[in-house]
């Protein structure tokens, strides 16, 4: 999408990586910008109209706009970003997002105008030759997570892989944690952002490696005990392009794993890749972060139902999940059973019920990344330390202390 407004020397448009908007036109002196259109796979159509009536899984939930201004003078303009009827509940609650000297930044109360179910007006002041970005969440590119994963690499105990491509060619990437003699530990944790761009999880997954790699007690003995492998970005392509649950091509990453295990056809790349890796990892535990970037309501566990589990397994079950619970004092909680309706179209379920996977979806509600990659990391080293279980907790070595 591109918009000249010639008389106000002003420029809307998303022609750029993670860019999301449609239509636009000028009404009233404000700039109204339509959501970009995400048509999904015809079977997921279907589904969503068997078990939701047509809702049930949010879409069209993205906007990221750039405005710039060739104008000699600084200029204050008004957004209005029209919301969809498949956005969600409450999917597009404030705070919205301003980009200014290379960080986001929640924009204020007073520069906000939100209609429920309807649209945002955002007051923004736009510098005289100059450009800002405007979005619902604090978007990051490509480019940007793959630079991070290679200066951790650079930095920590940590490889990077790349275990496939997208239907559009752009590599998927792994970061997987070695111990301190550069072998990997026998059991891992596996910890992933969703497959749903719109929530944007990539700093938080890496800030676990951050986390990792701080000298702490924990984080060696965590290192050595676990192979902790993170998948920051596992749609690249729906994130270049500004989606919210498909990727270049309409497919549906995150709800197709049912159909490739089914040998059904219009399986996305990206699915296919990461479950051949998954297989190969058979991981004791895989947590998979869906970052909201508000405030509006509490945070969300989905936990495994322990049917999907033998009984052997439910004493880790219940040990990682009271765990998990202790780090908030509210919560929305809802586990997975096998009556939920599309539970075998997603990760969560195939992982436990073939590998018996401590598998969790965690919803995070927090408003500045820093909150959420740091609630990331709290919640990835209180899983691991639950599973490696009391005993191992209780085993901490004295420390090495010398004069200094």
């Amino acid at each position: 999408m591109r918009f000249t407004d010639e008389s106000h020397q002003i420029t809307l448009d998303s022609d750029f990586e993670t860019g999301s908007a449609g239509p636009v036109r000028i009404v009233d002196g404000v700039y109204e910008i339509a959501p970009q259109p995400e048509p999904v796979s015809p079977w997921f159509t279907a589904a969503l109209e068997e078990h939701f009536g047509g809702a049930g899984v949010p879409r069209e939930y993205a906007c990221h706009v750039r405005v710039t201004s060739s104008a000699t003078t600084d200029q204050r303009i008004r957004l209005r970003f029209f919301f969809s009827e498949t956005n969600g509940n409450r999917y597009m609650d404030p705070p919205y997002w301003i980009l200014r000297d290379e960080r986001w930044w929640p924009m204020g109360a007073g520069a906000t105008r939100f209609v429920s179910e309807e649209h945002v007006e955002l007051d923004i002041d736009v510098p005289a030759r100059g450009a800002v970005h405007v979005a619902n969440k604090p978007y990051v590119s490509g480019g940007d997570v793959a630079s991070e994963m290679e200066s951790l690499a650079q930095v920590g105990p940590f490889e990077i892989e790349q275990i496939g491509v997208t239907e559009k060619d752009r590599p998927l990437l792994s970061l997987s944690s070695t111990r301190a003699d550069g072998s990997y530990a026998d059991d891992t944790i596996l910890i992933g952002a969703t497959m749903q761009p719109a929530e944007p999880a990539a700093r938080p997954v890496l800030a676990v490696a951050h986390a990792l790699n701080d000298g702490s007690a924990l984080s060696k003995r965590l290192l050595e005990r676990y192979r902790f492998v993170l998948i920051p970005l596992p749609n690249p392509d729906g994130t270049a392009e500004g989606r919210s649950c498909t990727n270049g091509c309409g497919q549906v990453p995150m709800f197709s794993f049912g159909r490739l295990l089914a040998g059904e056809d219009d399986v996305p790349k990206e699915t296919a890749a990461l479950w051949r890796h998954a297989e190969a990892l058979r991981p004791a535990a895989y947590i998979e972060f869906h970052t909201h970037y508000q405030v509006s309501r509490s945070h969300k566990l989905n936990p495994m139902g322990a049917d999907w589990f033998d009984v052997e397994r439910h004493a880790d079950l219940e040990r990682v999940n009271e765990a998990l619970l202790s780090t908030n004092l509210d919560w929305r909680v809802t586990p997975i059973e096998r009556t939920t309706p599309l539970c075998e179209a997603g990760k969560f379920t195939n992982l436990a019920d073939r590998f018996g996977t401590l598998a969790y979806c965690y919803q995070i509600y927090c408003i500045s990344e820093e909150a959420t990659a740091w609630h990331a990391a709290t919640v990835s080293m209180t899983l691991a330390r639950a599973l490696a279980g009391d005993e191992w907790a209780a085993e901490t070595p004295s420390p090495v202390i010398v004069p200094g």
